[in-house]
């Protein structure tokens, strides 16, 4: 049985590099432009996440709860990464 998100991680990287060959040429061109659309954008998602957690009460009451659910994500992110680590 093939693993699943190795499935998906394959095929994200084949659209990937097919669109790399066209995307290329146009930021060698235009580094400034693009860079400056990345930084924007990034820092646009964390603004919406912001102004969206603002809206939570919880969270505005209780910003320990917040860090809380951080905290549980990365310690969810490290044991998946090493579970999928020793999948190979």
């Amino acid at each position: 049985m093939k693993d699943p998100i190795k499935k998906a991680e394959d095929m994200v990287k084949g659209v990937h590099d097919g669109a790399g060959k066209y995307t290329k040429p146009v930021l060698k061109r235009y580094p400034l432009l693009f860079s400056f659309l990345s930084v924007f954008s990034f820092a646009a998602i964390l603004r919406g996440f912001d102004m969206w957690v603002e809206q939570i009460g919880l969270f505005e009451e209780h910003p320990a709860v917040l860090i809380l659910i951080g905290v549980i994500a990365l310690l969810f992110t490290g044991t998946l990464y090493k579970t999928l680590e020793n999948v190979k």
